[in-house]
């Protein structure tokens, strides 16, 4: 499967966001690429990297109007939201996402994101290709904007090698000055 198709599936996976024309919106956060990763070239609002290809691991940091509609259950989040609320709409829709099957979560817990209050979900899912992915799924609201970032990766070893480089990525990511 080529990078365009891996991004396409991933894209679709993580709840679709609006179209934007003229290229890449200027992203309001920043985080280190690990060494050996790369970041794979895309036109949303967001920043998508992996080692060995998305299908293998990736980690994919996404920011979003938090009012924004989900695709599938078709409710959006709000910036009076507690963290836990918010995470409890993201399981939702994850259970309701017809791209997802044999949806289990594994944990669902606070978590502080860049000094923000947030959540952190851990789960394993199959995708439409068969492939089983788990995932760890942080994200937090902060004013009108919701931040996720995500670390996914095929079978257990893949998993358990990239982790602590994924704990990395979460160390370095900042939000930006305000624009």
């Amino acid at each position: 499967m080529n990078q365009r198709s891996i991004l396409s599936l991933l894209i679709a996976l993580w709840l679709v966001g609006c179209a934007h024309g003229g290229g890449k919106p200027p992203l309001s956060f920043q985080a280190a690429v690990p060494e050996g990763w790369r970041e794979i070239p895309n036109e949303e609002a967001m920043l998508f990297m992996t080692r060995d290809g998305g299908y293998k691991q990736f980690v994919l940091i996404r920011e979003r109007p938090a009012a924004e509609p989900f695709q599938f259950s078709k409710r959006a989040l709000h910036g009076r939201m507690t963290p836990a609320e918010a995470a409890a709409l993201v399981v939702e829709e994850l259970a309701l996402d017809t791209q997802i099957r044999d949806f289990h979560l594994l944990e669902n817990q606070p978590a502080t994101i860049a000094g923000n209050p947030g959540f952190r979900l851990v789960f394993t899912y199959t995708d439409a290709d068969g492939f089983v992915f788990k995932t760890i799924y942080c994200g937090f609201i902060r004013g009108e904007t919701y931040y996720t970032i995500r670390y996914g990766a095929t079978r257990d070893e893949y998993f358990s090698q990239d982790l602590q480089t994924f704990e990395e990525v979460m160390k370095s990511f900042r939000l930006a000055a305000a624009r």
